[in-house]
């Protein structure tokens, strides 16, 4: 029970990663605060953590709303006393609806890209700090991306977004580590979660060929995968980790 007595707040938890993740915090002890835009998704996952028996509240919101994150924050210490991990997962990608190189891109898509995967995690971490530090301290998980530490040929906003993740989880671990809050981010290469599945290489047996070709491990990753990952880095067997970006990519990265 590496989480048992903590609580942990993970955004975007309707699926994938998010979803694998509340599973597994939940079963290692910990009450979780999930939140979704998708209500439907939302409750999907929360009905999964409490029929295994773990303790879990669900909150719709918006990430890139002030408003909404400040009630999410303050929703989930009412519920459980405290706030000990932040999981920043909600993301938005959008290949192929408007995310483009920048002379093709579109500001309107610019502008909702970045405020839910970079703005998001600002907001989150705001409103959650000031509870973590009162809580004697704690660990942020921030989700970036391979894009974010090698950019993209086609989703600029995108890579934007999740190269500025790192310097901002760069930043909180330097600021916050006195008040014993770790930061660390993950980057994930391709992940077979419903986000990747509509991606152009993935939807073809040719395309999926040419991924494979470039993995070494010859598969794409589980959510669940990204979950353990992610279970370390909340639990006290990280303790001395903090300021890094964990690359879970299937050997992606080696080219």
């Amino acid at each position: 029970m590496r989480l048992n007595g903590k609580v942990a707040l993970i955004t975007g938890a309707g699926s994938g990663m998010g979803r694998a993740a509340a599973v597994a915090f939940a079963s290692e002890g910990a009450s979780v605060a999930l939140c979704d835009v998708n209500a439907t998704a939302l409750e999907e996952t929360v009905h999964a953590v409490r029929s295994s028996g773990g303790q879990a509240l669900g909150v719709v919101a918006d990430v890139s709303a002030s408003t909404e994150v400040s009630a999410l924050v303050q929703a989930s210490v009412a519920e459980f006393g405290k706030l000990n991990v932040l999981y920043n997962n909600a993301a938005i990608y959008l290949p192929g609806k408007g995310d483009a190189p920048v002379d093709a891109l579109d500001e309107l898509v610019y502008d909702r890209v970045l405020a839910v995967n970079l703005k998001g995690v600002f907001l989150c971490a705001k409103y959650a700090v000031p509870e973590m530090i009162r809580a004697g301290g704690g660990s942020i998980i921030n989700a970036s991306s391979l894009a974010g530490t090698r950019g993209s040929i086609g989703s600029h906003a995108y890579a934007i977004a999740k190269g500025g993740v790192i310097s901002m989880t760069l930043s909180l671990a330097a600021t916050y580590g006195p008040q014993n809050i770790r930061a660390n981010a993950i980057a994930p290469g391709i992940i077979d979660t419903q986000m990747t599945r509509g991606v152009g290489l993935m939807t073809s047996p040719e395309g999926q060929a040419q991924v494979m070709a470039h993995l070494p491990l010859r598969r794409v990753g589980a959510p669940e995968e990204v979950a353990r990952l992610a279970l370390f880095l909340a639990s006290d067997e990280s303790s001395y980790l903090t300021g890094t970006v964990q690359v879970i990519d299937g050997g992606f990265s080696l080219g």
